[in-house]
């Protein structure tokens, strides 16, 4: 009873998958369907905001932990590699993560047309990588946004407060909120974003939907009854 116990509570996971996936397929199909406007034009727009541009430094860059360079956001990890023995007695390599972590500044998102802040505290990175060593069993690996890369951001425009000294004079920026689908700021352009979204959708559906079939198994596997009754051999 404990591995169905134990199964039951991977199905739970398994379910909640499945419908955070399925949720960012839906989130993914909205950002697909529309389209950047010119940053100039933002201030003329409601609610949703989508812009392509490149990012510049607002009011201050950071530095990252490994690379020591100057970045508007990153997200840092450590692994060990490390091998242990699975069920069947034999040894398998997996990467542990020692540390991680990420850190962002508000920064300008600008084009031809013009600029607006990014406040990304809030947001979901999808960051391209910039540095990786390893040494021995040890790997290091840093995303970044530095100034001058290429961005595409989606989230909600906001009024800006005076007393937000990190947005200078701006009127409004782009943050989250509720009248957003999504907020997430990317390395590239729109198409960089979708495919993020997607993998990160479907491998969620998969592997939900995966631990929703072991549940299935297990349950069938301890009582036979049930499987019978409905015509299933286990």
């Amino acid at each position: 009873m404990v591995g169905l116990a134990l199964a039951g509570v991977g199905g739970l996971l398994g379910v909640y998958l499945v419908v955070w996936g399925i949720n960012g397929l839906r989130r993914t199909v909205a950002v697909w369907a529309s389209d950047p406007i010119p940053i100039g034009e933002a201030h003329l727009a409601d609610g949703t905001i989508e812009v392509e541009g490149t990012a510049e430094p607002l009011s201050g860059t950071l530095r990252s932990p490994y690379d020591n360079a100057q970045c508007l956001a990153y997200s840092y990890s450590k692994k060990r590699k490390e091998r242990e023995k699975n069920e069947d007695g034999e040894y398998e390599t997996k990467w542990r993560t020692l540390d991680s972590g990420s850190d962002s500044v508000p920064f300008l998102a600008d084009d031809d047309t013009g600029s607006i802040p990014v406040k990304p505290a809030a947001a979901t990175l999808g960051l391209d990588t910039e540095y990786s060593s390893r040494r021995g069993d040890i790997k290091k690996t840093e995303n970044r946004i530095d100034p001058g890369d290429g961005v595409h951001v989606i989230g909600q425009k906001i009024p800006a407060v005076e007393s937000d000294a990190d947005l200078g004079d701006a009127r409004a920026y782009i943050g989250d909120g509720e009248e957003t689908p999504t907020f997430r700021v990317t390395n590239g352009g729109e198409l960089e974003t979708v495919v993020r979204m997607f993998g990160r959708s479907a491998g969620s559906i998969v592997l939900g939907t995966v631990l929703v079939g072991m549940f299935g198994y297990a349950l069938l596997t301890e009582f036979p009854g049930v499987a019978a009754a409905i015509g299933v051999t286990v």
